[in-house]
């Protein structure tokens, strides 16, 4: 056990100083999309580590790793909180840990951060399961196809779910999309949404949870995309062939900034 506890804080020396690094090179601006996760560091919905505060939070298939970084060259491992199996992602919002699974969704509370507290949780059918949250709701991409779950027929849905209540979070729509759904983003009514070999479409929250009409507004074509994150009015998406910027200013028109592609 103290062999893999050193390789993991080896890991996280690692990311805590590139994450270090690259706030000292930023011009000390906050993206103003997000504020309550800004100052934390902004991670992506497919994300398995996560800053907040003075902690490190990462996932592996099973557990919740918790380590120290208050002193960010002297990382120090606290714990690991046992939570079950096919775990995926996690992802913060205010005092919350979002963490999914192949089964559902499980929420933690950070009132004691050094001993993250499962508060709830959200069951769903095995699926691949990326989730972002905002104060009142939470939102989940679920896909089971041959990748994520092959002993039953392929199905997408992005789930929206009502969080008001962190202790009883419950469905508020179930909506289908064209294409299987992988990581996503929120910025206010807009929920940007990457569908791989079909890129990025940007849909309107308000007609997804009515249920009428069609909720897609925008899409991004000519990528295979898999996970977006909206920061400092820009919008990031990872794709199979590299990294993109976008400006989403005209949200019927978001056009390419820049790229950092393979072999570049």
């Amino acid at each position: 056990m103290k062999t893999i506890n050193k390789i993991f804080i080896s890991a996280v020396i690692i990311v805590v100083m590139g994450f270090v690094a690259s706030c000292s090179k930023s011009d000390g601006t906050i993206g103003t999309d997000n504020p309550k996760n800004s100052p934390d560091g902004k991670s992506g919905s497919t994300a398995r580590i996560i800053i907040k505060g003075d902690y490190l939070y990462a996932v592996d298939n099973s557990s919740l790793k918790v380590v120290d970084i208050s002193t960010p060259s002297n990382p120090s491992y606290v714990r690991s909180v046992e939570i079950g199996f096919g775990i995926e992602t996690i992802y913060t919002f205010g005092d919350y840990l979002f963490i999914g699974s192949n089964l559902g969704i499980y929420i933690y509370g950070l009132s004691d951060p050094s001993n993250p507290n499962q508060l709830s949780q959200f069951e769903h059918f095995t699926a691949c399961d990326p989730v972002i949250a905002s104060d009142t709701l939470a939102f989940v991409t679920l896909r089971n196809n041959n990748v994520c779950n092959q002993w039953i027929v392929a199905s997408r849905e992005i789930d929206v779910l009502n969080v008001k209540d962190i202790f009883h979070p419950y469905q508020l729509v179930n909506y289908i999309p064209q294409f299987d759904p992988y990581g996503l983003d929120r910025l206010n009514n807009y929920l940007f949404v990457c569908h791989g070999t079909d890129g990025v479409v940007v849909y309107d929250i308000n007609k997804m949870i009515a249920g009428y009409g069609n909720a897609v507004i925008s899409t991004i074509t000519g990528i295979t995309a898999f996970d977006a994150v909206i920061w400092q009015n820009k919008l990031f998406v990872i794709g199979e062939s590299g990294f993109y910027q976008y400006d989403y200013s005209d949200i019927h028109n978001i056009s390419l900034i820049s790229s950092i592609l393979k072999n570049q």
